[in-house]
Parts: structure tokens; sequence; C-alpha cells
């Protein structure tokens, strides 16, 4: 839960697979719709899928050590996604890298910190 609520704002309706750790999302504040798997790959009474992040992931996983898939691979998720969000957008990778970088606060010190989300 503390992953959860360090991305992902309250009130968002979350997608996940029925796995028995997820059965308290709700209690958290979150619309939580499941997909049980093991039936189809979407849920015909509330539309929910999951087809685009498992083919997201599936993707991000080929960039990934398969020997240490557990470890810090904020940068090979993001190697995936940046492409990806300038082609849903339109726009030109490099045009928008060039303006990602400049409305970076360098001074700052970026943290994934999940134990202070926890709190």
């Amino acid at each position: 839960m503390a992953v959860l609520r360090f991305w992902i704002e309250p009130v968002t309706t979350v997608i996940s697979d029925c796995w028995s750790a997820y059965r308290e999302i709700e209690t958290h504040g979150y619309t939580h719709k499941t997909v049980n798997q093991t039936i189809g790959f979407v849920e015909m009474r509330t539309g929910a899928h999951m087809t685009i992040i498992e083919s997201t992931w599936r993707h991000v996983k080929a960039f990934l050590n398969p020997n240490n898939r557990m470890g810090d691979n904020i940068y090979h998720l993001a190697h995936n996604m940046f492409p990806a969000g300038c082609l849903s957008e339109n726009a030109d990778q490099f045009i928008k890298f060039v303006i990602v970088v400049a409305s970076m606060d360098w001074c700052a010190t970026p943290t994934l910190d999940y134990s202070k989300a926890a709190k």
C-alpha cells in the first residue's frame, strides 16, 4: 500500500488481477476493479481490462536484466515509456526531451523513498 499511496492519488480507479494482496485497496480511498485472468482478460460486467499495462510490462521486461528484475529499473521503465508517451502525444522525442530537461529543477535531488509514503 505504501507504493500505491506514493505513486497513485486517492480516488483513482485501480484495476488489478484478483491477487489477495489487493483486497484492501478500496479501504484506502481507491476504487478497485478486478480482472480474473484465469477466465479472461476483460471483466465483462465492468469492462475493466489490463491489456495495455500487460503489454507495456512485456516491452519493459525486454530491457531488463533477466537475472536482476528486482533492482532499480527506473531508467529502463523511462526508456520504454518516454517514446511511447511521445508517440501518443504525436510529439517529436528530441523536442520533448529538451522541454523536459529545460523544465527540471537540477538543484533538487529526486528521491523514491517509499518508507516516507507509508507514514
